[in-house]
């Protein structure tokens, strides 16, 4: 075992009543009493420029600002016209297994919408949509419009079951112009 020596000892005494502190604190009743601050020196005191003997008056602009944004974007119609692919519907009006006769009725119902186009609803079916045939098998399918809201297609096929009593709507991806 190792013998400690009196002077590691006695160090060790020093370090540690170093380390206790005092034995009687100060107290004190309540906050400190603050002390009176100086007054700021006023600046009125050493200031003398008097501006009212100048007649300074800010230049009459006489340059006319232009600029490139485009006026929809200043009217608040940025998105106007533009295309977005989304969940949508269209108006099923065909369906068969031979791609012919999709393709002939794709014709006859075109031919059908450029006889009728006046009575039909133009805010929701616009002026030309898209009559398209699709294929999911086994079948090609005969659709028109593109619809984002079900509403729309809703009314379209109110329209379109003047002509074609069995069309349905149909789910799918569309392109539409907002």
């Amino acid at each position: 075992m190792h013998r400690r020596s009196p002077f590691a000892i006695l160090a060790l005494a020093v370090v540690l009543g170093a380390c206790t502190g005092a034995s009687q604190t100060s107290r004190q009743e309540g906050p400190a009493e603050p002390e009176p601050a100086e007054a700021a020196p006023s600046v009125a005191e050493y200031e003398t420029f008097d501006p009212s003997a100048y007649d300074a008056r800010p230049p009459e602009r006489t340059v006319e600002v232009t600029h490139q944004v485009p006026d929809r974007l200043l009217q608040g119609r940025a998105d106007e016209g533009v295309q977005q692919t989304v969940e949508g519907f269209r108006v099923q009006v065909f369906s068969a297994r031979d791609k012919q006769a999709a393709q002939d009725f794709q014709v006859k119902v075109r031919q059908w919408w450029e006889e009728n186009k006046a009575e039909a609803p133009t805010a929701v079916l616009g002026n030309e949509p898209p009559i398209v045939v699709q294929y999911s098998q086994p079948y090609y399918r005969v659709r028109m419009g593109a619809f984002a809201e079900r509403d729309a297609a809703e009314e379209a096929l109110a329209f379109v079951r003047s002509a074609y009593p069995n069309a349905f709507i149909s789910r799918g991806t569309v392109t539409v112009t907002r």
